[in-house]
Formats: structure tokens, sequence, C-alpha cells
């Protein structure tokens, strides 16, 4: 089925709305009624959402910290950290999730080969993670009206002065060798609680956020821009893939393929397209990618159905850009957009 581009700008325009602005952000050329409709779609897809917007995003999550700091009653400090597309410029929302994580900060837990001398005793983890959610749901839902208390580890609230959503992500400290050898946040992970399995879950997320942003800089934005045009597609033909392993995808790209010049969108779009095909085709190599941060390999046989997907779209959208070579949208292989 030929590809709705004006239903598929539609949704982008929504997605880019900004209720206090009552106007979505969008780029002058947008509204150019001599632009085709593919080359916008391609174009706005991967414009990045300007940094005043994400820092609402963020205020909104400064502000459930301090109330969470102003009403806790608890034996054990807390540290906060963040988490989530905004951190790394690719959400394509202006409303975008935002991940604040609640870490319990009395104690950690420690990695393989790291000495543990002096073991922490003075109370239960599971306990302590219990009382750290139960009082964050108490002190959220007597400042905010939409508290949603359903997540396996987190909760979420929902600010209406700066119409954002922020998710309160239960964590403890891991200390892995690496970041007791250099103290460097990069090296540390977190362990999330599945409060309905009573569940460790280790993650790396600042390990990835700067892998995520080194290979955005590296590429003067060209895989950001490509993290972006994959959510997109994602989005709006309702494929089931995952964020994460679209960030892998791209992520597993060179950076002279992703590097970004002015009115060169459309080999980035390429670049995407022939390292699917890769995929797809070569289990593999497929199976040897890992995730941005190193600590996994995610594109496993039952993300090929979603890659498939995604590739069919971006292939056609990319046969309906290069249509427009014809029509003069082209100028010396550049795209006449701004």
């Amino acid at each position: 089925m030929a590809i709705d581009y004006e239903k598929r700008l539609q949704n982008l325009s929504a997605r880019r709305f900004d209720n206090e602005l009552n106007e979505s952000i969008l780029t002058k050329s947008f509204s150019s009624t001599s632009i085709p409709k593919n080359i916008k779609y391609l174009m706005e897809s991967m414009v990045r959402i300007d940094k005043k917007y994400n820092d609402k995003t963020i205020e909104a999550a400064n502000r459930v910290q301090k109330h969470l700091e102003n009403g806790y009653d608890l034996h054990f400090s807390r540290a906060y950290r963040t988490q989530g597309s905004v951190t790394t410029s690719t959400n394509i929302k202006v409303h975008s999730d935002f991940d604040l994580l609640t870490i319990i900060d009395r104690y950690h837990f420690t990695g393989i080969g790291v000495p543990n001398d002096n073991p922490y005793t003075d109370s239960k983890p599971n306990s302590d993670i219990k009382s750290l959610r139960s009082q964050s749901e108490k002190i959220m839902e007597d400042i905010y009206d939409e508290v949603d208390k359903t997540g396996k580890k987190n909760i979420s609230i929902f600010n209406k002065s700066l119409n954002r959503k922020v998710d309160i992500v239960f964590c403890f400290w891991y200390n892995s060798k690496k970041y007791e050898e250099t103290s460097s946040e990069y090296y540390r992970g977190i362990y999330l609680f599945d409060f309905t399995k009573e569940e460790k879950i280790l993650d790396y997320p600042f390990a990835h956020i700067s892998q995520v942003n080194t290979k955005g800089d590296n590429t003067n934005d060209g895989s950001r821009k490509g993290i972006r045009l994959l959510k997109t597609l994602k989005a709006d033909a309702d494929i089931d893939i995952s964020s994460f392993h679209l960030t892998t995808i791209v992520h597993s790209i060179s950076d002279s393929e992703l590097y970004y010049y002015r009115g060169k969108e459309i080999n980035i779009a390429k670049a995407i397209s022939n390292q699917l095909e890769k995929l797809i085709n070569n289990g593999e190599y497929r199976r040897s990618i890992e995730s941005p941060n190193g600590t996994e390999k995610p594109l496993k046989d039952d993300t090929v159905d979603g890659m498939k997907k995604i590739k069919a779209d971006l292939d056609e959208l990319i046969a309906d850009v290069h249509k427009e070579l014809y029509l003069g949208y082209f100028e010396k292989g550049e795209l006449i957009y701004s």
C-alpha cells in the first residue's frame, strides 16, 4: 500500500505540537506548497526537537525530584539521574516521556572482581526499595492529579502546567570493577527492580547515553537523524520494534556512512536501508551486533520481522523521494529544503 504522506505529515505535526504556543514545531519549509510531501516527510522526520522544548521536560523532572526530596522520610539518602531519548536528542515528540532514576544512595552492589570487605547489613535492600516506591506514590498523589502506579519498575506522573510526563524509576547502584578503578560514571551501572517478580535487572544507562551522543557528535548529528527517522517510521506505520533496537541498528553503521552534510539526508536513509538488508539476511552478523553500551547483543531472531517491515517502509520512502530528482528538487545531488 502506498504511503499516505498527507496523513503522515499530520501525525508528525501532531507529535511536534506545543500546547503553550498553540503551534507545531516545524521548519519554515513545512508549510510550502511547492515542496513534495515525501521530501517534507523525510526531512522533517530527521529534524531535532529544539533544546528549549526538551528543557521543559527536564524542568518537569527537576520539579518531581524536589517534591520527592521534600516529602521523603527514609533512613537512606537518594541520588538522581535521568535517561531517555531527550538526553540523546533522539526524541520525535515535543512531549516525550522522561525517566527520573531515583537511586538508593546509602549503599551499592558490587560487580564481579570487586572486593566487598564491608558488606551492608543495616537493612534489607528489597524492603528499602519498596519503601522508596510506596513513599514516592504517596508524595506524588498529594501533588499531581495524574499518577500511574501500574508500572512494574516505575510510577508515572503528568505535569499539567508543563504538559510533560515523567517516569520515576527506582534503582540501586551497581559498581563495576572498571568503575571502582576509574570512578567514571560511564562504567557505573544500576539495578532496576521489577516489583512484581522482586528481581533486579542490571543496566548501564550512562554508557548508553554517552555512546549515542558521541556517535551523534562524530557524525555531525547524522546518527541521531537516522534514529529519529526510524522512530518516525515505526510510529506512523505501527511497527513492532523497540526504539532501543532501532538505536542499536543505527549505532552499528560506520560513522562515515552516517556523516551529515546539508541536503544529504537521503544518503543516511540509504545507509540505514543497506544495513537493515545485511542484518535481515545474515543472522550470524546480526547476532554479533552489540548495543551502544556494549553490554548485550539484542538483535535476536524475534527482531527480524520488525526490521523487514521498517525496511519496506523506508525503501518506499527512498524510492518516492528519488522520483523527485526529475522534477528539480535535487540540485547537484542535494535536496533543496531548509
